[in-house]
């Protein structure tokens, strides 16, 4: 989970550095082709490829928000084990240090980054955000 994160930030990084950030809000500075080539580049990863179907992310104002779909359609005692272990991952204390490489790329710090999960069958599991 954490290599999908950093993953996606390096690319996110990236596609600011070359775009010259310069707008007030992140939503401003990120063109929807760009979201879908981090999406892209973020579906390369085979450790995503072995356990997620897709993802998305999402850009409103300055609010980032990953979406994650598992592949495996789960029972209800499995959401709740993964959201266990969602929850207990770390994530949430990852989430300031990707705030400030936001900040330090383009000039903007996202007012909010939420990762968000799900069954195959769009069951929602957790979110981690802050």
């Amino acid at each position: 989970m954490r290599k999908t994160v950093a993953s996606v930030l390096v690319v996110f990084m990236a596609l600011f550095m070359f775009a010259g950030c310069r707008p007030k809000t992140i939503e401003a500075a990120v063109k929807p082709a760009d979201l879908e080539k981090m999406v892209d580049e973020m579906k390369q990863n085979s450790l995503f490829k072995s356990v997620y179907k897709d993802a998305s992310i999402e850009v409103k104002n300055n609010d980032v928000v990953y979406k994650y779909y598992y592949k495996a359609s789960m029972n209800d005692e499995q959401i709740a084990q993964a959201k266990k272990s969602i929850e207990g991952s770390g994530l949430d204390k990852q989430i300031d240090s990707l705030k400030d490489s936001f900040k330090k790329s383009c000039g903007i710090r996202p007012d909010r980054i939420a990762f968000e999960y799900y069954t195959a069958d769009g069951v929602s599991i957790a979110t981690v955000e802050g």
